[in-house]
C-alpha cells in the first residue's frame, strides 16, 4: 500500500510575507509626502522690520465722554530680501479677552478700528488703527505682522530647496503692540499727572502724580524700543527711544546697560545714553561710514532680578546722485529725482529754490516736476536735498537757457522747380509749440507740407518741412528765405539759385 504523505504549509513564512507588504508605503502615501515636501516652508534670507516697536493712544475720559489727546495711528512694516509676490497678514490679539482678529485682505475695511495697505514700490505695508473707546480702559493689543513671499531669483536657492521643484515659499514674521492709555483730565489740565492709580478699578482716576507704567501687573517689566530699525547717512546723528513698562528705570530698574556692536570694527558707527527719564530712555549715535552698527540695551528687574533685553540695527545708506537737467528752457516740464531712499520716522525733503525763495519742494524725497517761466531765463537755481533740516550731500544749480533762434536746417532739391525747407524751432510760446513760418525774398512761394513732419530729435525741437515753387515760371528761380518763430526770432539767411 503506497503511503501519501500531507504537504506542510510554513505559517510563518506567510505572516513574514504579508507583514513586509503591509510595510511599503502605497500610492496616496507617496503623493501625499510629495506634496508635504513641495510646499514646504524654506527659511531663506528674508526679514519684515517695523518702524516702531509699540504704538500709544493716550485718551482723556471727562464729563463730555472719551478724547483724544495723542497717537501713533500707523506704522510702517518693511521687507528685506530677492523676493516677489508679498502678502502681508496681520494679526490683533487681544490677551485679556484671548480675542483674535485676522487681516489679510488690505481690500477689507470692515472693522472700523484696523487696516493696512501694501506698497510694493517701498517694499512695506502701512498699518493703521483708530482705539476702540468703548471699552473705556487701559488696554494692550499685540499685533504679529506675517509675510508670505517668493523667491525672485532661482539661483538663491540653497541646496536642500534645490530638490524641490514647485510652490516654495519664503516667510517671515514680526511683532509690535498697540496700547490705550486713559489719563485724569484734570491732572493732565493741570500739568501734573498722567496715570490712572493702579489699585483702583474701571476708570476711576486719583489726584496722584504718577507715571504710566505699563499694562502688566506689578513687578514685571518690560522694555521695548520704538524703531527697532533705523536707516540713516553715513556720519548723520540718529536718535532712538526705549520705553519701560510695568516700572520706571528710577524704582524698577536696579541696573541698565548699553553695548554697540559694529559688524566692522572701523565703520566709525557710535551708541550712547542721552537722556534718561522716569518711563523712558533716549538713546543716540552716529551712523556707522559703512555697513552696520547693531545696538543692544539690557535692565535687570528689581523684584525678579531677571534680565530684559531688546536690540535694534542702524544701517548706512549709499548716497546717490540726483537725476536732473543741469540746464533747463523756460515752459517745458522736467522731472526731478532726489534718488533719497526711504527713511523710516525722518523729515525728508528736495527742492528747488532760486535767490528769494522755494520754488518746488518735494516732501519725502519723492520724484517731484519744476517748469520754468518765461521771466526765469537766464536765472540761477538751485537743488537742494535734506534730512532733518541737515544739508544731504551738495548744493546743484540749474541754469535756465534761452531758446535758440530758429534755423533753416536745409534746402533740399527736389526736381527743377522744386525743393523743400527744413526748419528747426525750439520750445514752448504762451504754452503752445513755438512753431515758425517762412519769410521769402525773391521768385518763390511756400507752403508748409504738415503731413509730412519727420520726428524730433529730442523733446524741445520742432521739426517742419516746406514746400518752395517758383512765383513765376517765366523767371529764374532763386530765393533768399528766413525762419521767423513764434516769439518773433528771426534765423539767419539762406540763399538758392537753380
Amino acid at each position: 500500500m503506497k503511503l501519501r504523505y500531507r504537504k506542510t504549509i510554513e505559517i510563518y513564512f506567510v505572516l513574514y510575507l504579508a507583514a513586509l507588504i503591509f510595510l511599503l508605503p502605497s500610492p496616496e502615501d507617496d503623493k501625499k509626502n510629495s506634496d508635504e515636501n513641495n510646499s514646504k516652508v524654506f527659511q531663506i534670507p528674508f526679514s519684515i522690520q517695523p518702524e516702531k516697536t509699540t504704538l500709544n493712544c493716550r485718551l482723556i475720559l471727562d464729563s463730555s465722554g472719551v478724547r483724544i489727546m495723542s497717537i501713533d495711528s500707523m506704522n510702517t512694516v518693511i521687507y528685506f530680501g530677492d523676493v516677489e509676490n508679498v502678502d502681508f497678514e496681520f494679526t490683533i490679539e487681544d490677551p485679556l479677552l484671548r480675542q483674535k482678529l485676522f487681516l489679510k485682505n488690505e481690500e477689507d475695511t470692515s472693522n472700523p478700528y484696523f487696516r493696512f495697505v501694501a506698497n510694493k514700490k517701498s517694499q512695506s505695508a502701512v498699518f493703521f488703527w483708530s482705539p476702540p473707546i468703548f471699552e473705556r480702559a487701559n488696554k494692550t493689543y499685540n499685533v504679529t505682522v506675517t509675510a508670505v513671499a517668493s523667491l525672485k531669483d532661482e539661483k538663491n536657492v540653497s541646496e536642500i530647496t534645490q530638490s524641490f521643484e514647485t510652490n516654495r515659499i519664503i516667510k517671515a514674521q514680526t511683532k509690535f503692540t498697540l496700547n490705550m492709555i486713559y489719563m485724569n483730565a484734570d491732572l493732565v489740565a493741570n500739568g501734573t499727572g498722567l496715570q490712572q492709580n493702579p489699585n483702583e478699578a474701571g476708570n476711576r482716576f486719583n489726584g496722584q502724580n504718577q507715571i504710566f507704567t505699563g499694562f502688566q501687573p506689578s513687578g514685571e517689566i518690560d522694555i521695548k524700543s520704538e524703531q527697532g530699525f533705523i536707516r540713516s547717512f553715513a556720519y548723520n546723528k540718529w536718535t532712538n527711544i526705549i520705553n519701560i513698562y510695568g516700572g520706571t528705570f528710577g524704582n524698577d530698574v536696579i541696573k541698565y546697560n548699553l553695548q554697540s556692536k559694529p559688524d566692522y570694527d572701523d565703520n566709525g558707527g557710535t551708541a550712547s545714553i542721552l537722556k534718561v527719564e522716569q518711563n523712558r530712555i533716549i538713546i543716540g549715535g552716529i551712523t556707522p561710514s559703512y555697513g552696520k552698527l547693531k545696538v543692544l540695551f539690557t535692565a535687570i528687574s528689581k523684584y525678579d532680578k531677571k534680565e530684559r533685553s531688546v536690540d535694534f540695527v542702524v544701517v548706512t545708506e549709499k548716497f546717490q546722485t540726483p537725476v536732473f537737467d543741469k540746464t533747463m528752457y523756460p515752459e517745458k516740464t522736467y522731472t526731478i529725482d532726489p534718488k533719497i531712499p526711504l527713511m523710516l520716522g525722518k523729515d525728508i525733503k528736495a527742492m528747488i529754490k532760486d535767490a528769494q525763495s522755494v520754488r518746488v519742494q518735494s516732501e519725502q524725497g519723492n520724484i517731484f516736476q519744476f517748469t520754468p517761466d518765461l521771466s526765469d531765463t537766464d536765472k540761477i537755481f538751485t537743488l537742494e536735498c535734506y534730512i532733518d533740516n541737515n544739508l544731504l550731500g551738495q548744493k546743484y544749480q540749474i541754469k535756465v537757457l534761452n531758446y535758440p533762434n530758429p534755423e533753416i536746417k536745409d534746402v533740399q532739391y527736389i526736381r527743377n522747380g522744386e525743393v523743400n525747407i527744413i526748419t528747426y524751432s525750439y520750445g514752448k510760446y504762451n504754452s503752445k509749440d513755438n512753431v515758425s513760418d517762412i519769410l521769402v525774398e525773391g521768385n518763390a512761394i511756400v507752403r508748409e507740407l504738415r503731413g509730412k513732419t519727420p520726428e524730433s530729435p529730442d523733446n524741445i525741437t520742432h521739426v517742419q518741412i516746406f514746400r518752395c515753387t517758383p512765383r513765376n515760371q517765366s523767371q529764374p528761380f532763386s530765393f533768399r528765405i528766413y525762419a521767423i518763430d513764434s516769439r518773433g526770432k528771426k534765423s539767419s539767411p539762406k540763399n538758392y539759385e537753380e
